[in-house]
C-alpha cells in the first residue's frame, strides 16, 4: 500500500498572505514610477506639438513662396492657434487649420499674436506681433508651447525664414 506524504497534501497555488504582499510591493513601485512617467508625458506633448507647430510654419512658409502671397498664424488664445494660407483665387487669406492644445494640458505664448510670412518666405516685421529678442543682432520670433510646471519648449522663426524647435 502507498501513503501520500504530508507534503502532497497541500495544494498548488499561492496562499493569501502572498498575495497581499505581492500586490503591497506592487502598489508601492507603482506610487515611485506615477510621477516621473506623469512628467515624461507632459514634457513629450509638449514637444510633440511644437514639433506640430514647426511643420505647420514650414508649410505656409513654402505656400507663401509659391503663390507669391502671404500666409500667418494666428495664435488664437493660450490654447489655440489657425493657420491661415493666400487663397490664389481671392489673394486672401483663407483658414486652413485649427489646432487647439488645451485638450493635452499645454498652454501657447502670445496668445491674439500673429506672424506672417511674405512672398519671399520670410518673417515680414511690419505685419506680424509675435515677441522677439534682437540681442543676438537678429530678429528671432519665438512661440513657446509649454506644459506647465513641467517644460517650455520654444518654437523660433529668424527673421530670414529658418525655423527651429529647441
Amino acid at each position: 500500500m502507498i501513503r501520500a506524504s504530508s507534503t502532497s497534501r497541500r495544494s498548488a497555488g499561492f496562499t493569501l498572505l502572498e498575495l497581499a504582499v505581492s500586490m503591497t510591493v506592487l502598489a508601492i513601485l507603482a506610487a515611485i514610477v506615477a510621477p516621473p512617467w506623469a512628467r515624461y508625458r507632459a514634457r513629450m506633448r509638449a514637444y510633440s506639438s511644437a514639433h506640430e507647430l514647426r511643420a505647420e510654419l514650414t508649410y505656409i512658409q513654402g505656400r507663401a513662396m509659391d503663390l507669391e502671397g502671404e500666409c500667418w498664424v494666428q495664435v488664437d488664445s493660450a490654447g489655440q492657434y489657425s493657420v491661415f494660407v493666400t487663397d490664389p483665387a481671392t489673394g486672401s487669406g483663407e483658414l486652413y487649420r485649427q489646432v487647439n492644445v488645451a485638450p493635452e494640458g499645454l498652454t501657447l505664448s502670445s496668445p491674439g499674436k500673429r506672424l506672417l510670412f511674405g512672398p519671399r518666405g520670410w518673417v515680414d516685421p511690419d505685419k506680424s506681433d509675435v515677441s522677439y529678442d534682437d540681442s543676438a543682432g537678429i530678429r528671432i520670433y519665438t512661440i513657446t508651447v509649454s506644459a506647465p510646471g513641467v517644460v517650455d519648449v520654444p518654437v523660433r522663426i529668424y527673421l530670414n525664414g529658418r525655423i527651429e524647435v529647441r
